[in-house]
């Protein structure tokens, strides 16, 4: 079976879960004898893996982009991966300028969509350039290069069925449809409505929609993504399958180190609004009344920041509530080493990897109800995000009571040892083989 895949980040590139995902996604699918074509706008040198051929949109070149005459991007494309695609709208003004602008439209212009969701995106962009939504016109126009590039080399590598992952790559794995008419197998990690919640940008919105009514079959991470995509896009039941995300235990199956380092409590993920890093600070300052030695920390990036480091400020906590900014893999293993409790506080989580994580790190964790990752952690401490006190609670007893937090972790290795990367895989390849039948 030869798939050909589309992918945004990929190690060494990543920004979070997404990448994290797609790397085991693909490494089992190769141990399975799949044939894979990854398609990146920048590969960044990933280590081989049998089965897999990675190309990159800086140095491929393909017959088929002769179509797009006078696009000098599009026969020597200069895709910029924004692997960090939410921008801070106090910021969004210095983004835009007339060539990005008309760079988008040009690049809108070629697309294949319907002519509403064009008109609908280019009156957005005229009408209310600044400030509309957090995705930058750069990263928008980016995905408009790289879909046309990339969905062009379909006509020339042989492929069975196309799978791609989230809204990035949706337009591109479209474009390979119209070249190879093969089946597409969409693969939805996240939901513009999980992002951005009543705020959703129209434009990605009706992207994923479109892209979800075209695909012949959807994957969702969850049967809580499963239900959003039936809930706010329409989209048949029948044609969604849930595949849950799995875990590698190498690298974070290890002995925590004691020593006589203060207690930690910690936030791993985007600090962006679907994250929850606002309840975070809040359910930090309720543990602080009680409890003033314990350290909080947040780990990661994105628009939401800098408002978090004032609201820190505003509260005069500072001493107990630290940023490390983004960080790599070594880096988030090593922080696991020092939590004593991690904290998922997410307003929507179609997943949630982290949380595994923690516990593969001997990490107790408290999780938001609204996640998928709850649907398989049959033994952690679950509360709603918006429930700051129960949250806190369940914190301070994990804390006050470490026999609870031993436990917790115990109980959770069998939901672990469940949820592997190769089942996932498996579910794919029956996957590929309904769509090629069907």
């Amino acid at each position: 079976m030869k798939v050909l895949m589309y992918g945004w980040e990929f190690p060494p590139r990543i920004s979070g879960g997404l990448g994290v995902a797609c790397y085991a996604i693909v490494n089992e699918l190769a141990k399975k004898h799949v044939n894979l074509t990854l398609i990146l706008p920048q590969t960044g040198n990933p280590d081989p893996i049998d089965h897999v051929t990675f190309l990159n949109c800086e140095n491929t070149q393909v017959s088929t982009v002769e179509e797009f005459p006078g696009m000098v991007n599009i026969k020597y494309p200069k895709i910029i991966t924004h692997l960090y695609p939410y921008a801070n709208t106090k910021n969004f003004a210095s983004l835009v300028n007339h060539e990005t602008l008309q760079d988008f439209l040009l690049l809108l212009a070629q697309i294949h969509l319907p002519l509403e969701l064009k008109n609908m995106a280019r009156s957005m962009v005229l009408d209310q350039v600044v400030g509309f939504g957090k995705y930058e016109i750069n990263l928008l126009t980016e995905v408009l290069r790289y879909a046309l590039f990339a969905g062009a080399i379909a006509e020339e590598v042989e492929h069975d069925v196309i799978h791609a992952h989230d809204w990035l790559t949706i337009l591109a794995a479209l474009e390979a449809k119209r070249y190879s008419h093969k089946p597409l197998v969409l693969h939805i990690h996240a939901l513009e409505t999980d992002r951005s919640g009543l705020w959703v940008d129209k434009r990605i919105y009706a992207i994923e929609k479109y892209g979800m009514e075209q695909a012949d079959q959807i994957i969702a991470v969850s049967q809580y993504t499963k239900n959003n995509i039936i809930k706010h896009y329409g989209i048949p039941a029948e044609k969604i399958t849930v595949v849950h995300n799995g875990i590698y235990w190498d690298g974070y199956a290890t002995p925590k180190v004691k020593n006589d380092r203060p207690t930690m409590v910690l936030f791993l993920g985007r600090i962006t609004q679907q994250k929850g890093p606002c309840f975070f600070i809040e359910i930090a300052k309720r543990i602080l009344e009680k409890k003033p030695d314990v350290q909080f920390v947040l780990a990661g990036t994105g628009d939401l920041f800098v408002d978090m480091i004032e609201r820190v400020a505003s509260l005069r906590l500072g001493k107990n509530i630290h940023f490390t900014g983004f960080l790599d893999s070594e880096q988030v293993r090593n922080i696991y080493q020092l939590a004593d409790v991690y904290v998922m506080p997410s307003v929507s989580e179609p997943f949630g990897l982290a949380a595994l994580e923690a516990l593969a790190s001997n990490v107790p964790a408290v999780i938001s109800k609204q996640s998928g990752v709850s649907e398989v952690l049959r033994h952690t401490l679950v509360a709603d995000f918006w429930d700051i006190e129960e949250m806190a609670a369940k914190i301070l007893a994990l804390l006050e009571y470490q026999a609870l937090g031993r436990t917790s972790v115990e109980n959770a290795r069998d939901d672990l040892r469940a949820i592997t990367w190769s089942k996932a895989a498996e579910k794919i390849v029956a996957l590929y083989k309904t769509a090629i039948s069907g």
